[in-house]
């Protein structure tokens, strides 16, 4: 588990660019350095309470076999045996997969939730070189 606690605890969310299946999603610490982060063949995503400030409390990120039965509750599966069956078998294709889930947890504002092939995180100055903007 990957986890950018330090550098980003009270960073702020400061917006989404969403190009499916691509998401870039623009973070920056409390010292005002910008950066990206580049989550790439996302299959799902929840973003909730996008507001002023949108301060970080952390960013946790998930590999493979890291992933938990709780990460997949973004499907929606039903609350019943099947349901839950449903889920155990999405859970195992994301491992086998070896997605990566994308947490931003926060003090103030958005919360984040995503699934993706990979999470890459960059300066944000480096976007234009790498012709993302």
């Amino acid at each position: 588990m990957n986890a950018y606690n330090s550098k980003f605890h009270d960073g702020f969310v400061d917006g989404f660019l969403i190009r499916e299946p691509q998401v870039i999603i623009f973070i920056r610490t409390d010292g005002d350095e910008a950066f990206a982060l580049i989550a790439d063949d996302v299959t799902r995503m929840r973003v909730d309470s996008f507001l002023q400030g949108n301060i970080i409390f952390d960013i946790v990120i998930r590999h493979g076999n890291e992933l938990t039965r709780s990460d997949v509750d973004v499907y929606g599966f039903a609350a019943d045996a099947n349901g839950e069956r449903l889920a155990n078998d999405k859970l195992e294709r994301l491992k086998m997969e070896d997605r990566v889930v994308l947490e931003i947890n926060p003090s103030y504002g958005c919360e984040c939730f995503l699934i993706a092939q990979t999470v890459t995180l960059i300066p944000r100055s480096e976007l234009k070189t790498l012709n993302l903007l």
